[in-house]
């Protein structure tokens, strides 16, 4: 309440007597005070009993899928199921299977086809020269036929044509005379022996076995007019030799021997 009643008269006389004391009370209007600092705070109070039960809540919203399981143990074979089927169309060809091993050796086949005919016997040519001094720089004819029945060698041009894939032996016996002699054996166009011989009168010779495929050609060829003592008479002859000495194999098709009658470039002799 705003309003306190109190009141005191206090009558003193000067001889430090009390004559009289009265009480008067009046009112006395006072106004608010501010309002004081927050107080600290209060312990917790005590827990109170349990309120009755609410009412039902509405449907929450769908979780998210769980992760997948493990894999279930493998059930028991069911019975088999009556096929009233009919034959359908072939399915897709399946994954190919794995390598088996290896199976048991077959029985020995047929008797093959006779093959070709393998090139004739006699596969050989010797021929010499009718003159002294041939030609330099292109192949030295050989016009005096010693063999050649397959005529596989052409005497007026002086150059062997491989009948077949095989090895083949050559080899020249020359006479010298009057000047030195400087030859050489090509093989397609790429000199395979080269001779000099610086001496005269005298012989020269030499063999060599080559590789020749089918349509190869070979022949002999003097380096130049200096050098070119290759001679014949009466008493001498320069001869130039050749034969097959085993195919590569016998299934091949032997040359036509009119293909060593076309004209063709001859290499320089170096």
């Amino acid at each position: 309440n705003p309003v306190m009643w109190i009141s005191a008269l206090f009558i003193l006389n000067y001889h430090h007597k009390i004559t009289n004391i009265k009480i008067v009370q009046w009112p006395v209007l006072c106004e608010q005070g501010m309002t004081g600092p927050a107080g600290a705070r209060g312990l917790p109070g005590m827990k109170g009993s349990e309120g009755p039960k609410g009412m039902k809540g509405d449907k929450g919203d769908l979780g998210r899928p769980g992760e997948p399981g493990m894999n279930g143990q493998k059930g028991e074979e069911g019975e088999q199921g009556m096929c009233e089927c009919t034959d359908g169309a072939d399915g897709v060809d399946g994954m190919p299977g794995e390598k088996g091993d290896n199976g048991a050796k077959g029985d020995t086949g047929a008797k093959g086809e006779q093959g070709n005919m393998g090139p004739k016997g006699n596969q050989a040519f010797s021929a010499s020269i009718n003159q002294s001094f041939p030609i330099h720089d292109w192949p030295i004819s050989f016009p005096r036929v010693l063999t050649n029945k397959q005529g596989h060698f052409n005497p007026l041009m002086g150059i062997y044509t491989a009948p077949v894939n095989g090895t083949y032996i050559f080899c020249f016996h020359l006479a010298v005379a009057k000047k030195p002699l400087k030859v050489g054996l090509f093989h397609n166009f790429y000199p395979k022996v080269k001779v000099t011989e610086g001496t005269y009168p005298t012989t020269t010779s030499h063999k060599i076995v080559l590789h020749l495929a089918l349509g190869d050609e070979v022949w002999m060829q003097v380096k130049n007019s200096d050098t070119n003592g290759m001679y014949t008479d009466t008493e001498n002859t320069s001869t130039f030799s050749g034969f097959l000495l085993y195919p590569d194999s016998f299934c091949h098709t032997v040359i036509d021997k009119a293909s060593t009658t076309n004209a063709r470039s001859i290499s320089v002799y170096l």
